[in-house]
């Protein structure tokens, strides 16, 4: 088979790029092997996450860590048997949590959020998808002054960089959304954050478009590739005869780390596990997204279940998931809506591929002529998954971007 790109990953990311591509007049083939719509994004709150522009690491992170070994339900955890394989990862990711790189991190991925709602808005109106962005603002709820305090330097950065962030009484929260608790002493509203009515859904009424206009999908595992010099001629897949291609571009998370390796490419990208747990029976009736940092996690409401989402776990790529966590996140969950029913519930797990400076790979590599990579997003796919795709068939095109991608290359490394 001869396709003009590949694109490995069928994610919310992956088909993005298919669809921007496709838009170029490019034949485009999608190469995934998993379920459509049942990539990272299906474990994620689905929030168009504006403001979400300082990284994950914090200072004072690294003096955390014999804490989280000790503690499976902390909202950043560490399993004992990873800990010496991710030592090098968590010191590069730990290093970040300076003033001056998550000032400059900040920035970079300022660059890039602030584009996001309008790109996802016209990609939902070039694809007739009219009921799936939800413009709501976020709320953050904080149970006393220290516990506000430890997000005071994180709102005056993404204030710093452009974001709304109104500091409210918990009481004025519970009169915004009175399915919350009324006593909680503090709040945040983010004005910029809006979400996705369903995440599932999203990815797949983008894959419809995607083949409804000529594309292919392949059920595979890409596994490898061929070379000639500089340039990749052929994907190698699972379940069939290579396929060779033009133009490859690499979108598909966790799994990007491997490919890269098969092309001589360091790329750090670790799948950082999420919890995720739908609750279609929640009886609230919540209506904006609300996140509790304290308990470590957020709470959406999707069209068909409300989804209580959250927690890192440091893991390895094989282990298996803890529903452990994933219970103490709805546990907690009753602390922020006393009302909440959990009968039915569903839960999920997903791999989010972090980086170890928080921010995405996009771009060329220039160990090959045809090479192109859309991963590394962490917990910002959904968010950036139409404005990657906009950029990355910017690149192919040859086509000038607005913006810098220089902090994101796939060589920074």
């Amino acid at each position: 088979m001869t396709a003009d790109i590949v694109v490995i990953g069928g994610g919310v990311v992956g088909i993005s790029c298919a669809l921007a591509l496709q838009a170029d007049g490019r034949d485009v083939t999608v190469v995934d092997p998993g379920p459509v719509g049942q990539g990272a994004s299906w474990a994620s709150c689905g929030c168009i996450a504006v403001g979400e522009v300082v990284p994950l690491s914090q200072p004072g992170m690294l003096r955390q860590v014999p804490k989280w070994l000790l503690n499976p339900e902390a909202p950043l955890a560490m399993r004992p048997a990873t800990a010496l394989r991710m030592l090098p990862w968590f010191a590069r990711f730990t290093a970040n949590a300076r003033q001056a790189p998550m000032r400059a991190i900040a920035s970079d991925l300022a660059q890039l959020t602030f584009q996001a709602t309008a790109d996802f808005k016209d990609q939902m109106a070039v694809y007739g998808i009219h009921d799936m962005l939800i413009e709501r603002p976020v709320l953050k709820l904080f149970d006393s002054d220290k516990d506000r305090a430890t997000m005071t330097a994180a709102f005056d950065l993404a204030r710093e960089m452009g974001c709304t962030i109104d500091e409210i009484t918990g009481a004025e929260a519970h009169e915004m959304e009175p399915a919350i608790a009324r006593d909680f002493k503090h709040a945040a509203v983010l004005r910029d954050w809006s979400h996705v009515a369903d995440c599932v859904r999203l990815v797949q009424a983008l894959t419809h478009a995607f083949q409804s206009r000529g594309g292919h999908r392949i059920a595979a595992q890409a596994i490898g590739f061929e070379r000639q010099d500089r340039t990749v001629t052929q994907v190698r897949v699972s379940n069939q005869a290579p396929i060779s291609a033009r133009e490859v571009v690499i979108a598909c998370g966790t799994a990007s780390k491997g490919l890269a390796k098969d092309l001589g490419i360091a790329l750090p990208v670790e799948g950082l596990m999420g919890y995720w747990t739908g609750l279609p029976d929640h009886g609230t009736g919540l209506n904006h997204t609300v996140f509790y940092p304290a308990g470590g996690f957020g709470m959406t409401p999707h069209e068909t279940a409300l989804a209580v989402a959250g927690t890192v776990e440091i893991a390895g790529p094989k282990a298996r998931a803890k529903w452990r966590r994933a219970d103490v996140l709805v546990k907690r969950a009753r602390r922020v809506l006393p009302g909440l029913n959990t009968d039915n519930a569903e839960r999920r797990m997903g791999r989010r591929p972090f980086t170890p400076d928080t921010r995405p790979v996009i771009g060329r590599t220039a160990r090959f002529a045809n090479v192109t990579f859309a991963t590394g997003h962490g917990q910002l796919g959904v968010t950036l998954g139409a404005t990657t795709g906009r950029l990355v068939a910017d690149i192919l095109a040859g086509r000038a971007t607005n913006t810098d991608l220089s902090a994101f290359t796939p060589d920074r490394f």
